[in-house]
């Protein structure tokens, strides 16, 4: 039981380093030639514009912002239903674009169909093998990061991180 917490905080500690070093980057006009969450029709990027995936989202249920410490802009968090949006923007009344997404439930997948609850078998499929890093698993296309944690062989987490 002790292993899985010490696992969990590692796991922690390593996205929340993801996520302070993409947010160091200047952002970069939409390129979706990574991976993209698709959410009721929408397709989201990652460093892509986030208004239309917030208009589709709805109201969040919780909402954080503060003043970047990279840059003259906000980082910006809000928690839905299904998935948590975390945006970047180069001014304070800038463009939000996209720094990560993090699958919340069971009822949003990938666009290519894998979800939490999904088998690792499922992932292999998918995305191919990759290094076991404290069961959580990496995969990188273009300026995106996926990164799948998978425990007992089951997924039990999915995040898209801007690189």
């Amino acid at each position: 039981m002790e292993m899985k917490i010490v696992r969990k905080r590692v796991i922690c500690f390593l996205m929340v380093l993801a996520l302070m070093a993409s947010a160091m980057q200047v952002p970069a006009k939409a390129a979706p030639k990574g991976y993209l969450f698709k959410y009721k029709g929408v397709l989201a990027s990652m460093h892509g514009k986030a208004d239309a995936l917030m208009k589709k989202a709805g109201k969040p249920l919780s909402q954080k912002r503060s003043k970047s410490c990279a840059y003259n802009g906000l980082d910006s968090t809000y928690v839905y239903k299904d998935f948590t949006l975390t945006t970047y923007s180069n001014s304070v009344k800038g463009t939000q674009y996209i720094n990560s997404i993090t699958l919340r439930t069971n009822k949003v997948a990938t666009k290519e169909g894998v979800k939490i609850g999904s088998s690792y078998n499922t992932v292999v499929k998918k995305y191919g093998k990759a290094k076991d890093n404290f069961g959580v698993y990496f995969y990188t296309k273009g300026k995106s990061r996926l990164q799948i944690e998978v425990t007992d062989k089951k997924v039990s987490g999915i995040m898209y991180v801007a690189k």
